[in-house]
C-alpha cells in the first residue's frame, strides 16, 4: 500500500511541474435542461482515411466535424485513430477512450494493441477527448489543460462535446459495421465511458478502468484537482456549488443503459488520482456490475499491464459468446 501510494505521488509531482500559468475562472451561467436532452445524440458525418497495412490490418484515421462546436476550429476538428480487420466480417468494434493529460494513445496500447492485433482481430478506434492530442489549441500549456479547469461552464461543455462526439462514432459504426460495439475507457476516460454508458443505448459491453465518478469530487479531494480547487476557492465557490453546477457530469445520477452483466469495473484501491470511496459510489449506485479491485495506485496503468489485459479481454470475450448465442 505504501509503495503504491508513494509512485503515484512522485508521479503527480512530476505531473503538476507543468500546470496552468493563466487564470481560467468563469462563472457558471449555464441552464441546464434534461440530461437525456443535453447530451442527445446527432449524426455525424465520419470519414475513414485508410492508408498503411499493418499485418491483417488497414490502419489510418476516422475524422469529423464536432456536432458541440466549441468556438476553437482546432478543438473542433475531431481527428482519430482507425485500425481494421482486413477480413472484417461481424468483427467487434472496441472504442478506446484516453485520460486528462495524455499527450498519445501509447499507455492504452501497450496494454491492448498488440494483443488484440496479433490474437484477436478486433477493429479499434482511437478517440481523442477534447483539447488533447491534435485539439489541443496552440496557446495551450499542455494536453487536456483547456477540458478540465476553473472555468465552469467549459468544462461542462467539454463533457457534453465528448459525450455527444462519442455517441456519433457509435451509430456510425453501428450503421457501417455489423459487429458489435465495446468502450474501454481508462482514467478520466472511464468517466466519460461510465457517462457514455448512462446514456447510449447502442453500446454492447463496456469496461471503464481506474475511473473517477464525480468530477467535482475529484477536483475538490484529490491531488490532481489541487490547482483548480485553489482557483475555485479564490473566487468563492464552494464543494456544494461545484456538486450543484457539474452534478450533470455524474454518472452515478442516472442507471446504466448498458446491460449491468455487460459492464465491467476495474479500481485501484490506493489510487491517488480516483479515491476508492468515488469509484465505490458508483460501483454501489449501478447495483455492482462486475468488478476487479486491484492492490495498487494509478501507475497500475502502467505496473499492471498484462493484468489489465487479461482481465479485460476476457471479460469481453466472454460476453461476446454469450451475445452471440
Amino acid at each position: 500500500m505504501f509503495f503504491a501510494k508513494i509512485i503515484d505521488r512522485l508521479a503527480l509531482y512530476d505531473l503538476h511541474r507543468k500546470r496552468s500559468k493563466d487564470q481560467h475562472f468563469s462563472a457558471f451561467s449555464l441552464n441546464l435542461i434534461d440530461r437525456g436532452e443535453f447530451y442527445q445524440a446527432k449524426a455525424a458525418d465520419v470519414a475513414i482515411m485508410l492508408h498503411e497495412s499493418r499485418k491483417n490490418y488497414l490502419a489510418g484515421h476516422f475524422s469529423y466535424e464536432s456536432l458541440i462546436p466549441s468556438g476553437d476550429p482546432v478543438n473542433d476538428a475531431l481527428k482519430g485513430e482507425v485500425f481494421l480487420n482486413k477480413n472484417d466480417i461481424n468483427q467487434p468494434n472496441v472504442i478506446f477512450v484516453h485520460g486528462w493529460r495524455m499527450d498519445s494513445y501509447d499507455r492504452i496500447k501497450k496494454i491492448f494493441h498488440d494483443r488484440i492485433m496479433n490474437d484477436l482481430g478486433w477493429n479499434m478506434y482511437y478517440y481523442p477527448l477534447p483539447y488533447h492530442f491534435e485539439r489541443e489549441p496552440e496557446h495551450s500549456l499542455y494536453s487536456g489543460e483547456l477540458m478540465i479547469s476553473a472555468n465552469l461552464n467549459r468544462t461542462v461543455d467539454s463533457a457534453r462535446q465528448a459525450i455527444v462526439d462519442l455517441r456519433a462514432l457509435i451509430h456510425w459504426i453501428k450503421a457501417n459495421k455489423n459487429g458489435p460495439v465495446i468502450i474501454v475507457g481508462v482514467s478520466l476516460g472511464g468517466w466519460m465511458t461510465n457517462l457514455l454508458a448512462a446514456l447510449e443505448t447502442e453500446i454492447d459491453i463496456v469496461v471503464s478502468i481506474f475511473y473517477a465518478n464525480r468530477l467535482s469530487y475529484a477536483i475538490w479531494n484529490t491531488i490532481p484537482g489541487k490547482f483548480i480547487r485553489e482557483e475555485l476557492e479564490q473566487h468563492g465557490v464552494t464543494y456544494e456549488d461545484l456538486q450543484t453546477y457539474w452534478e450533470i457530469t455524474d454518472p452515478s445520477q442516472a442507471v446504466p443503459k448498458v446491460n449491468k452483466d455487460n459492464i465491467l469495473l476495474i479500481s485501484a484501491a490506493h489510487d491517488q488520482y480516483v479515491h476508492i470511496q468515488d469509484a465505490d459510489d458508483l460501483w454501489e449506485s449501478w447495483g455492482k456490475p462486475e468488478r476487479r479491485l486491484y492492490n495498487c495506485g494509478h501507475a497500475g496503468i502502467v505496473l499492471c499491464r498484462k493484468k489489465l489485459a487479461l482481465d479485460t479481454i476476457s471479460f469481453i470475450r466472454k460476453k461476446l459468446k454469450q451475445i452471440h448465442k
